[in-house]
């Protein structure tokens, strides 16, 4: 695995253990984090060494600007290259912050070129095909790998039993994430006094979500500061109902976010917006919740129905844990990546076990 990436960001962390755990050998050739594309040059010609004695040199998600620097030094390796493009440039950048002029043209060449050379993988079909229209091209040599779940968070606990309902969202506040559409739902219900929210986080809409709740009113709302990864699924436990994502974004339409998977790992009723990503892996009312998206009223009305029922809150949460540990906990995400690297390896070789990648 190489880029300039962190251990423990849930994507890196499910792709080395699944793979590990289905016979991979994975070795780190992680590069600085923090510093321009530019300034890697260097890291990366000394991570040479270590790269010639791959199968398969794997670029992590989120360096999509390096990889053409990585498929060179590949080329001269006479290595494959595997590029996880669970966000690319233009859909990132261009599309979620309206980025324009000649950085948007460069971003669209940069991921034109990485999607047409590269064997990538992105978290969705419906991203995939994204791509596609975004771009204009036929992204033949992209695969689907699910997001899925690390271990740190399937521990399916049973939901709390006070009277008081604990409504959570954790995140960073990106558009796609539709903090303004919870606001506005946690309005709707400000007379279920029962009813209490609970935004954990810090981002880019962060201070617009505050001075809304103020100009609301809002005293079901508690704004929370972020939560260490490693403390977060405990502080998830606390919740009866978890909030996904409601932006009405192109973006919700294609990407199934990690908190989702989380949530339903950790035995919670999850209510999200619905999307033909979601679909993809879910069964909207059976093993969660979904609302149109942007639809304030629609979830407000989603989370009194669950609210009023502690059966069919322990329901669903059930059958959330179920459907993880039955396809996205890190072993079944390994099994497939380990399936796309065989396709791009040499024949000779039939199986990576026992090989570095």
């Amino acid at each position: 695995m190489t880029g300039a990436f962190a251990a423990d960001y849930p994507r890196h962390q499910i792709i080395r253990a699944g793979l590990e755990r289905v016979g991979v050998e994975v070795v780190s050739a992680a590069l600085p984090r923090g510093v321009s594309t530019t300034r890697l040059i260097v890291p990366l010609l000394r991570q040479r060494r270590t790269l010639r004695h791959c199968d398969v040199i794997f670029i992590t998600a989120f360096n999509p600007l390096l990889a053409p620097l990585i498929w060179a030094l590949g080329h001269s390796l006479r290595k494959p290259v595997v590029l996880d493009y669970m966000v690319g440039l233009t859909d990132g950048i261009v599309e979620e912050r309206h980025e324009g002029g000649g950085k948007a043209q460069f971003y669209r060449l940069v991921d034109r070129f990485n999607i047409q050379r590269l064997t990538s993988l992105t978290d969705t079909q419906a991203h995939r095909a994204a791509y596609q229209r975004l771009l204009g091209i036929a992204p033949t040599k992209m695969s689907v790998l699910p997001v899925g779940v690390y271990d740190d968070w399937f521990n399916p606990k049973s939901l709390p039993t006070d009277e008081s309902i604990l409504v959570q969202f954790f995140g960073t506040y990106i558009p796609f994430h539709g903090v303004d559409v919870i606001l506005e739902a946690a309005h709707r219900l400000r007379d279920e006094a029962q009813i209490r929210f609970e935004l954990i986080g810090r981002g880019q809409s962060y201070k617009a979500a505050v001075a809304r709740a103020e100009a609301l009113k809002l005293q079901n709302v508690s704004f929370i500061d972020p939560v260490p990864p490693i403390a977060l699924a405990d502080r998830v436990a606390q919740a009866a109902i978890c909030l996904g994502v409601f932006g009405a974004r192109e973006k919700t339409g294609y990407v199934v976010p990690n908190k989702v998977f989380q949530c339903m790992a950790i035995g919670r009723p999850v209510i999200t917006a619905d999307s033909p990503a979601l679909r993809e892996y879910f069964s909207p009312g059976r093993d969660l919740v979904t609302v149109a998206p942007g639809d304030a009223a629609a979830l407000a009305d989603a989370i009194h129905v669950l609210a009023d029922s502690p059966g069919e809150r322990e329901r669903v949460g059930t059958a959330a844990a179920q459907r993880i540990r039955e396809a996205y906990l890190p072993q079944h995400i390994g099994a497939r990546l380990k399936a796309v690297l065989e396709n791009v390896i040499s024949p000779s070789l039939r199986s990576l076990e026992g090989a570095g990648g």
